[in-house]
């Protein structure tokens, strides 16, 4: 493998390490509306294997977020597995040892003893938490129910943005700002202020938003995809169709 991409799996690594991110080997097919699976093949000759970045649901793959929908292990599911063998196959896909990730690296996959170390924290505090989130992520990878793939890819265009037009603030400055424009938001609503009051809060609300999801490093697109998608299936399953909410004003 050329030097270049040897290098670019190790800083990879390295940058994760920082942030506290798993990254892992793993065979990776994308979907439409910015969604993949991984399948945690094992390693063979040839390997097709490529570096993942797992930042809480959300999987970086060649420095693009994915809202990631599905994990398997040579095809079976992993969200049928008990929690122990899942967090074993994951462990065993993010050891940077492993058959994988030398072959990627040409047999160097060694980074400064200090950042493997955060790595191992890393994945080790992790990854019982990506397991046990796994049976809310098994579904079709490619299916989007609600049709809102173009407007996901949007969203994700305008946090890319607002990270180019407010920054990256230390989390408490930021969290602060966020609960006031919150406060202001909630102050305006109960005072039933005028719609353009309403409009002037609700977008520095929505743009704040943005900024946490910046700072927390997250894939806000991917997030709301899955929360829509799981109030999508909870309302089906619950009244067998679609029943949004309704206020008190539209009944009376």
């Amino acid at each position: 493998m050329p030097g270049n991409l040897v290098q670019d799996d190790l800083v990879l690594r390295a940058v994760a390490a920082l942030h506290g991110d798993v990254t892992l080997y793993a065979r990776v097919d994308t979907g439409p509306g910015g969604v993949c699976r991984i399948d945690l093949a094992p390693h063979a000759p040839g390997c097709t294997r490529q570096l993942v970045v797992l930042r809480g649901t959300s999987a970086f793959v060649d420095g693009r977020p994915y809202a990631l929908t599905h994990v398997t292990d040579d095809g079976r599911d992993l969200s049928r597995l008990p929690d122990t063998e899942r967090i074993a196959r994951l462990q065993e896909a993010a050891d940077p040892a492993s058959p994988c990730a030398t072959a990627h690296a040409s047999g160097s996959t060694e980074l400064d003893p200090l950042l493997e170390r955060a790595a191992a924290l890393a994945t080790r505090l992790a990854l019982p938490a990506i397991a046990a989130s796994l049976p809310n992520q098994a579904r079709d990878a490619h299916a989007d129910a609600l049709g809102i793939g173009t407007a996901i890819d949007s969203l994700r265009d305008l946090q890319h943005h607002a990270h180019h037009l407010y920054g990256r603030l230390e989390p408490e400055r930021a969290l602060s700002w966020f609960l006031e424009e919150l406060g202001e938001l909630a102050q305006a609503m109960r005072r039933a202020e005028p719609s353009v009051r309403l409009e002037e809060e609700l977008g520095q609300v929505a743009a704040w938003c943005l900024c946490m999801a910046n700072i927390a490093r997250v894939d806000l697109a991917g997030a709301l995809s899955r929360a829509m998608h799981e109030e999508h299936g909870r309302q089906l399953r619950k009244y067998g169709a679609l029943r949004p909410y309704v206020s008190y004003e539209e009944v009376s």
